[in-house]
């Protein structure tokens, strides 16, 4: 039974710096800025999420997104994410 549950909108770069900092954090522990595969760095964020979100698309989005602004870099083919790896630029 669902209580004291509502739905909300948010703006579409609401998970934007999560999405990031989960980057950051797969690079670190991997001590390495080398590349990550989409799915794995999206599979993270949904699964650490402390909400009810279950939209693959949406955080494929929002990666996709950051790479064409320049957060990320990528590696293959941006089909779906299983094709392509992306890290974060370097400052």
């Amino acid at each position: 039974m669902w209580t004291n549950k509502e739905v909300r909108s948010i703006d579409e770069a609401y998970y934007d710096d999560y999405i990031i900092n989960t980057a950051k954090k797969l690079h670190n522990k991997r001590k390495s800025n080398e590349f990550i595969k989409s799915a794995r760095l999206i599979g993270k964020v949904i699964g650490h999420l402390n909400q009810y979100i279950g939209d693959d698309f949406f955080f494929e989005y929002r990666v996709r997104y950051l790479i064409m602004n320049g957060i990320f870099e990528i590696e293959g083919v941006p089909r779906v994410m299983r094709f392509y790896s992306v890290k974060l630029r370097q400052s």
